[in-house]
């Protein structure tokens, strides 16, 4: 299999990832001191709601674009600030622009670099995705590196900074495999780094898989990991992706409420119209795998 990221930009799952992301780097802000951010599969950096594989697969308009049309009330903070942010990347590039994960953190970046510097990195292994990712975000303050995140995340740990957010958003070729290979990553990397937060995006659509992971990071003995999914279709039902999934190491404090609030006022707006009526409660799930 040969995932392209632009098949599915702006989808749901990047709503909520990207969402949930900003939530993390804004009370990692809050606190006034340096830390460090890594996105260790950073893609292209912009993407074409426009494109061929956008409009081929039409997975923007139950996304992005069914979030802009909602009239909801209130919106926790973290989807406001989204919402802005992006209304501000397609004032500089494009209206069709859809950014991926390595602007929203160069973009925190700019804003924040006065009340808490943020030194950012982003690896892309792919050498085409790399050329496009360096080419569209070098204006900004993010180092880009041509890196395979297996092995430069653990060679870049500690960070100098010694607080720091270590995002993994693999395209999951293979699953069962993957997820293998990802849980003897968070290992080695939270071994040099026991008190960094990593962020793990995974799919929801073979439960077998998720519910093995699971099992797996119970038994590293790692504490703190924190499990938050936004669930658009029962597990029994056959589509392409039924839900999609943060595991998050090391969280900082009072995330899961935010992380409540916000999959809570998504899981609503975004589920499809054609999907069985699920209760709020399993379309959007935050627990502790594990605790303290």
């Amino acid at each position: 299999m040969n995932y392209k990221h632009a098949y599915h930009a702006g989808n749901f799952a990047d709503i909520a990832k990207h969402i949930l992301l900003l939530q993390l780097l804004a009370q990692f802000s809050t606190k006034g001191k340096p830390f460090y951010v890594l996105d260790a599969y950073g893609g292209r950096g912009l993407y074409s709601l426009e494109a061929l594989e956008a409009t081929k697969t039409g997975e923007a308009q139950l996304g992005i674009k069914a979030l802009e049309r909602a009239s909801a009330d209130n919106p926790p903070k973290a989807v406001r600030q989204y919402l802005m942010d992006l209304a501000h990347a397609r004032k500089i590039y494009d209206k069709h622009v859809y950014p991926g994960s390595p602007w929203w953190i160069a973009n925190h970046a700019s804003n924040h670099s006065e009340h808490a510097p943020v030194r950012a990195e982003a690896f892309e292994a792919v050498a085409d995705e790399y050329d496009a990712l360096n080419y569209q975000l070098y204006q900004l303050p993010i180092g880009i590196h041509h890196r395979d995140a297996f092995e430069g995340v653990p060679a870049v740990l500690p960070p100098k900074e010694k607080r720091g957010i270590v995002l993994l958003d693999p395209p999951f070729e293979q699953e069962h495999k993957d997820f293998g290979r990802l849980v003897d990553l968070l290992v080695a990397s939270h071994k040099k780094f026991a008190t960094g937060t990593f962020v793990l995006w995974y799919p929801i659509k073979n439960l077998e898989a998720v519910t093995l992971f699971y099992k797996k990071m119970k038994r590293t003995g790692i504490k703190k990991q924190l499990i938050c999914e936004l669930n658009l279709y029962p597990n029994d039902v056959a589509v392409g992706l039924n839900g999609t999934g943060l595991h998050i190491i090391n969280p900082p404090w009072q995330f899961d409420i935010h992380a409540q609030e916000i999959l809570q006022y998504l899981a609503p707006i975004l589920q499809p119209d054609n999907a069985p009526a699920m209760p709020i409660e399993q379309m959007a799930v935050v627990q502790w795998l594990v605790g303290e």
